[in-house]
């Protein structure tokens, strides 16, 4: 599944961004495509994920680690699903 993740943070950008990284290899084990990252304003960080193991994302998500090394950073998370669209007739 591809997915768009937005993080609503709670710090900045740079912050979240250096956390975020920090789980690069973490996330190889849940998304099998690629990633892209961007800051969408000074409180919102988008993260597009293609290939997403929905499954395990919510057990990484929902750890109490990931909660920690959060929290601090991060008030919640808007997750919307991506599909492609038939061309119009």
């Amino acid at each position: 599944m591809d997915i768009l993740l937005l993080a609503h943070l709670t710090s900045s950008y740079d912050d979240w961004k250096v956390i975020f990284d920090e789980d690069a290899e973490a996330r190889k084990a849940i998304i099998s495509g690629a990633t892209l990252v961007a800051q969408a304003d000074e409180k919102t960080a988008m993260i597009v994920f293609y290939g997403v193991d929905m499954e395990a994302m919510a057990t990484f998500l929902g750890t109490p680690e990931f909660a920690e090394r959060t929290s601090h950073l991060v008030s919640g998370h808007t997750v919307y699903t991506i599909s492609e669209l038939a061309p119009p007739a």
